[in-house]
């Protein structure tokens, strides 16, 4: 093994363990939902900018009835809305209500909260190598997405 996959590989699993300790610091409001995994997905999806059934489909990999129905349950619960398309009516979109963009949000404050926690146990020297370890790896992504954007 080289350095590069040796490096790789003990990133991940400090990541593993970095994930597992910090488990017990971090409230989950994901607990308290009444969403199914499926449901969760769609309302990330539409939040990301997915709002017709096919695109909706595409990134669940599952059939337009599937989503028809899940769709239809997040319309129950007040989280999504469906309105027509203005450029085609044959068309509708699935926009987050308030209360769906609520849910997401309460999701990442949970998540942006034990964050902080964790990094309040580091000083400063250790804050700048997070930051720039954080940095780094937000160039990475950034360079790994435009290399999977479609040109």
């Amino acid at each position: 093994m080289n350095e590069t996959d040796d490096l790789i590989r003990r990133i991940v699993a400090d990541g593993r363990r970095l994930r597992d300790a910090a488990a017990p610091m971090r409230p989950s409001p994901l607990l308290d939902l009444n969403l199914t995994m499926q449901q969760l997905k769609v309302l990330i999806a539409v939040a990301r900018g997915a709002s017709s059934g096919h695109q909706l489909t595409d990134v669940l990999g599952v059939r337009l009835a599937t989503v028809t129905g899940i769709v239809d349950r997040l319309t129950a619960q007040d989280l999504v809305t469906r309105r027509e398309d203005p450029h085609d009516r044959r068309v509708r979109r699935v926009e987050l209500t308030p209360a769906g963009r609520d849910v997401l949000d309460r999701l990442n404050e949970a998540g942006e909260l034990a964050t902080r926690r964790l990094l309040g146990h580091l000083d400063t020297a250790e804050l700048r190598t997070v930051a720039e370890a954080t940095r780094l790896l937000c160039e990475a992504a950034e360079r790994a997405a435009a290399e999977d954007s479609p040109h």
